[in-house]
């Protein structure tokens, strides 16, 4: 590849990062490509423009990569509070997925250090339901025990 290859290449990966419709994963591996097909530039000048323009594009990619988990983040949060607090099924079933939630978003916030103090922050209205459904489920249970 020569220098105006790369140039040409290097705007379709800028264009794929910018649009936000391709998976870092791919964005990565164009970036890898790209780098492994720049072996055979040469010239010192356009070597340290390759070399600059590559680490800004790994630098756009990684940035996507955060971006995009954020996202990722919320949407599985958003989507387990909404299974949680699903009124369907009986009270122990409820308290069940409530557990499950809080279970995955407690892991999520495990691995989103700089989203921790939010997602833990989002089960607060769980842990609240879970609280009013046990008293429910105890309430159910000394009701039943008393009619034996």
């Amino acid at each position: 590849m020569n220098y105006d290859e790369f140039n040409t290449e290097y705007a379709k990966v800028l264009d794929k990062i910018q649009s936000g419709r391709s998976s870092w994963s791919e964005l990565s591996g164009h970036v890898t490509r790209l780098r492994q097909g720049t072996a055979g530039i040469t010239t010192p000048t356009e070597r340290t423009q390759v070399a600059s323009d590559l680490a800004a594009l790994t630098q756009m990619v990684d940035m996507s990569r955060r971006t995009n988990d954020k996202e990722d983040v919320w949407t599985v949060t958003s989507d387990a509070i909404r299974r949680a607090s699903s009124q369907e099924g009986s009270v122990a079933d409820r308290i069940s997925r409530i557990d499950a939630a809080i279970s995955d978003i407690t892991s999520l916030a495990g691995r989103n250090p700089d989203e921790r103090d939010a997602l833990m922050q989002s089960t607060s209205t769980l842990r609240i339901l879970h609280s009013s459904l046990q008293a429910s489920l105890r309430a159910e249970q000394a009701e039943a025990a008393a009619a034996h």
